[in-house]
């Protein structure tokens, strides 16, 4: 049979429709296009308001016999895909849910008709669902819950297939990495060692972690970080500078955690990546609140920030708290938007003239490629490069979004 797969929303979903597609197509179903397809799957997130709105869009536009409901939608808020028209709804997608569909819906095809293996050369690879967090204002536990962690043998022995099938990068993707193996007596450092120590020429990516579970950690994990197979990247979300906010929000640590430990990563890996999000316009978040945001991140200096405007979700503790108007949670997200640009375009523009040595992982548009750097920050380059080639780029312009490159010798 041939399937179509959307995916949206975060790392962990694009993980869980990786494997959900590794098995459709080992049992013999084939990847096609929209127009082509006998069963469209769309794997759905909830995340916020507005995400639900255009997922419901979407699924209205797709909705008729052949269209398949799954993913954080379903499973947090059912009742907002009663109404679509569709084959089967479902909830997280992966391998199981792949086998669970065979069952009735997918048999497995012939042996000798099967396709390859799709290849890919970035790997997204799940270590774990849920999370043990009790964020006021997420839906994402109620979509996925509680944490499970794989066991380490059997991670390892995706990262192995998928390394074999050709993959130079691997993203260790969760909901909290730093929670990893807390329900199995293990831990991220574990894993990350396993992984690192896994023979071939690759990259691995450790995906976003909370600061009250990477604070237990975070000496051991730096150690592990030393390994040159780790990428100097840190996802650590801040969502706000102001302590009185983050208790509302039940996060679990203060401003000054947040700002110690990014410095403390800085300190040992000078030229980290740093990321990190913030949400506009909690209820309650005065003006002061929002300025403490703003202190906190011309001091932290973030490389990225994914600033969201808060959104209420169902069935949150915070949903029963009073929303402020739009107009100001859109105002603040945009100047937390300019601030976070400023600041990246200063850090990105430090390298103006270097020469860094980066690997060719994905296609850009009109031609280009992209490359990932020790850090993990990107490279634009214009030449169309052999993707998994290493190269030296010297760097002849910058954005705060990426470096811009030009291959001076392939490494």
């Amino acid at each position: 049979m041939r399937f179509y797969l959307e995916t949206y929303g975060c790392t962990a979903n694009r993980g869980n429709s990786e494997a959900f597609s590794d098995a459709l197509i080992e049992k013999g179903h084939r990847p096609a296009c929209l127009g082509e397809a006998e069963l469209v799957i769309v794997n759905t997130c909830a995340v916020t308001e507005r995400t639900e709105r255009d997922m419901k869009k979407r699924l209205w536009e797709l909705q008729g016999d052949r269209l398949v409901v799954a993913g954080c939608l379903p499973s947090a808020i059912p009742g907002s895909v009663r109404e679509i028209r569709c084959r089967e709804v479902r909830g997280i997608l992966g391998r199981a849910a792949a086998e669970e569909m065979g069952e009735g819906l997918l048999p497995e095809m012939p042996k000798e008709r099967r396709p390859p293996a799709a290849v890919r050369l970035t790997a997204v690879v799940n270590i774990s669902e849920g999370c043990l967090g009790r964020c006021s204002y997420c839906i994402v536990r109620r979509a996925r819950g509680s944490l499970y962690s794989r066991p380490v043998e059997e991670v390892t022995s995706e990262v192995e297939s998928r390394l074999r099938r050709g993959a130079v990068e691997v993203l260790l993707a969760s909901q909290d990495a730093a929670a990893y193996g807390l329900d199995r007596g293990s831990d991220l450092l574990k894993l990350l060692d396993a992984v690192a120590g896994i023979t071939g020429d690759f990259r691995v990516r450790v995906g976003m972690m909370n600061p009250d579970l990477l604070a237990p950690i975070m000496e051991d994990l730096i150690s592990s970080y030393e390994d040159p197979k780790v990428y100097k990247f840190l996802h650590l979300p801040v969502q706000s500078g102001s302590d009185r906010v983050l208790d509302e929000m039940n996060r679990g640590y203060t401003g000054r955690d947040f700002l110690d430990m990014a410095a403390r990563f800085r300190e040992a890996f000078p030229e980290l990546t740093l990321y990190t999000d913030v949400i506009a316009g909690f209820p309650g978040e005065t003006e002061e609140d929002f300025a403490a945001t703003e202190d906190l991140i011309r001091k932290a200096e973030p490389d990225k920030v994914n600033v969201t405007m808060y959104s209420s979700r169902p069935g949150t503790d915070a949903s029963s708290l009073g929303d402020m108007p739009s107009r100001f949670k859109k105002g603040r997200s945009r100047r937390m938007t300019r601030l976070w640009q400023e600041i990246a375009g200063r850090r990105n523009g430090r390298y103006l003239g270097e020469t860094i040595v980066a690997q060719v992982t994905e296609r850009g548009r009109r031609g280009t490629v992209m490359a990932r750097g020790d850090n993990y920050r990107k490279i634009a380059v214009s030449e169309p490069l052999l993707l998994g080639s290493v190269h030296r780029f010297k760097i002849v312009r910058t954005t705060p979004f990426y470096l811009i490159g030009e291959a001076i010798s392939r490494e």
